[in-house]
């Protein structure tokens, strides 16, 4: 059995070999995919900011094959060449500003929203336009060589970067401001959502249409707080169902699974996402929303779980002794349902500061602990 089919099974609940993997090595079942800022966007005020912020900006391959600000736009600007090493505010193609500290300071993460170009007020709705995702150049790295080999046999998903409708809302008009307009301008908020709408159904599309072999899509929407939803289910189902369920529904029709990542605690509105068709939830800190209640729809087999020990304590701070014993947990209550369940590395793990011990006891206990036998049960649970 290979990845592509171990990972399908597992997600669909069809007896996979073993309890499938992404990890930063050959052994990944999961194969990820993107696009990347086409090379004439040249911001001339701020520094280019794109998806993985600082942490690809300073890599040299990044630089030469996918994107690179050029001289000339970087001087007017006003930046030295290694810009990223130092505090700075970026800008991205929808005009959102981040603020990063610089790796200087030991921050690789991808930065912060900071000023969203609806944030001062909703006046320039009518002529905001997300950006021209029908381009044929943004695909032209998808259509490589080197990405069919490295695709060949895993489980290919394409990012719906930069994020889903309830980030990407509360980063172009501030977050704060976007709560508020959820109750005083409900209005606005409808027609921001559906100018979003056609950028989504058109990256599907053209994901599916520039690299055929694409198993699922993912979409990542930071729905929670530590302890609950930003929003309540009611509101959830007022504004983002219905634009949620047409992108689900168009991945489906395109053979595609469709993956949500989404940090904080979202117990309270998983109910309404279930019920338009995710097959998979994606979490790196799986403490919050809760292990016995994944395990609950698990086994009514109504969606799959890809799980990472968890990122703020375990995979971070614990042992790897530890590590292992929450990934036979998720085994157990998760992933014992003829599959259901696949294991997640967060990458990098510098960003987290994850003992590499840790990395390995991840994978170790992976493959130790998540084999199945030909009824479709865990061998050391049957």
């Amino acid at each position: 059995m290979n990845s592509e089919e171990r990972v399908k099974r597992a997600f669909h609940f069809k007896n996979p070999d073993h309890v499938p993997m992404s990890c930063l090595s050959l052994k990944t079942d999961f194969f990820p995919l993107s696009i990347y800022p086409l090379r004439s966007w040249q911001p001339t005020e701020f520094p280019p900011h794109v998806q993985s912020g600082v942490d690809s900006m300073r890599k040299l391959s990044y630089r030469i094959f996918t994107y690179r600000w050029k001289k000339k736009f970087r001087k007017k600007a006003g930046y030295e060449r290694k810009f990223w090493k130092k505090p700075h505010i970026s800008i991205d193609e929808w005009g959102i500003q981040w603020k990063s500290s610089g790796s200087e300071s030991n921050d690789i993460t991808r930065g912060h929203p900071h000023f969203g170009p609806l944030q001062n007020n909703w006046d320039n709705l009518k002529n905001f336009k997300p950006p021209d995702i029908s381009i044929e150049k943004r695909y032209n790295f998808l259509k490589s060589t080197i990405l069919k080999l490295l695709g060949k046999n895993r489980y290919t998903l394409a990012e719906l970067a930069p994020n889903g409708f309830f980030n990407l809302c509360s980063q172009l008009r501030g977050f704060s401001n976007f709560l508020i307009d959820i109750v005083r301008r409900p209005n606005k908020v409808h027609q921001l959502i559906e100018k979003l709408l056609p950028y989504f159904t058109n990256l599907i599309e053209n994901y599916k249409k520039f690299y055929p072999p694409l198993n699922a899509v993912i979409v990542a929407d930071d729905l929670g707080s530590q302890k609950s939803p930003f929003i309540s289910p009611e509101i959830f189902k007022r504004f983002f169902k219905q634009p949620y369920k047409k992108i689900i529904d168009l991945a489906h029709d395109l053979e595609l699974d469709f993956i949500m990542h989404s940090c904080g605690q979202i117990y309270e509105v998983m109910t309404d996402i279930i019920e338009i068709g995710v097959d998979v939830f994606e979490f790196d800190s799986p403490h919050m929303v809760g292990v016995d209640n994944f395990k609950k729809w698990a086994e009514e087999r109504k969606v799959a779980f890809w799980l990472s020990s968890n990122i703020q304590t375990t995979f971070s701070l614990g042992t790897p002794e530890e590590v292992e014993e929450e990934i036979k947990t998720y085994i157990k209550k998760v992933g014992n349902n003829d599959g259901g369940l696949a294991v997640y590395e967060y990458m990098p793990s510098s960003t987290l500061r994850a003992p590499k011990e840790n990395v390995r006891a991840q994978r170790k206990a992976t493959l130790k602990w998540g084999q199945y036998n030909e009824d479709g049960n865990i061998n050391w649970l049957s």
